[in-house]
């Protein structure tokens, strides 16, 4: 089985959670810093000596998603990268797919360095 970290639009109760509302849900963690792109979304820019970053982990019963995901997220046009991460949660530690960028794609994105460890906090503040 596979597994998806989210850990901004694609969580419960944000913009684009429609696309993956029928799949599993738990509460998960990865370390990193969020960033947001000039047009308000976010950025996970992984970092294993960074702060714990808020998400969900879903469970991926159709991999064929990950296909539709990657076009939604830019994957072709290089806008992010699908990379599996380490994720913990409840359980323990695993091994999960993320839409993150690297240094590069953060300068090309415009994108700015967020405070918050948890995109759902900015999200509610408006």
């Amino acid at each position: 089985m596979d597994h998806l970290f989210v850990y901004g639009t694609l969580l419960r109760g944000e913009e684009r959670d429609g696309m993956v509302l029928s799949l599993s849900a738990e509460a998960g963690t990865t370390r990193g810093r969020l960033h947001i792109v000039p047009a308000g979304y976010p950025a996970l820019e992984t970092d294993q000596s960074a702060a714990e970053i808020s998400g969900e982990v879903l469970t991926l019963e159709n991999p064929g998603l990950l296909t539709l995901l990657d076009l939604v997220e830019g994957v072709s046009d290089g806008l992010y990268s699908r990379t599996r991460i380490p994720v913990q949660t409840a359980d323990g530690t695993i091994e999960a797919w993320a839409y993150v960028m690297g240094p590069q794609q953060l300068r090309r994105a415009r994108c700015r360095p967020l405070k918050v460890h948890d995109w759902r906090a900015l999200a509610r503040r408006g």
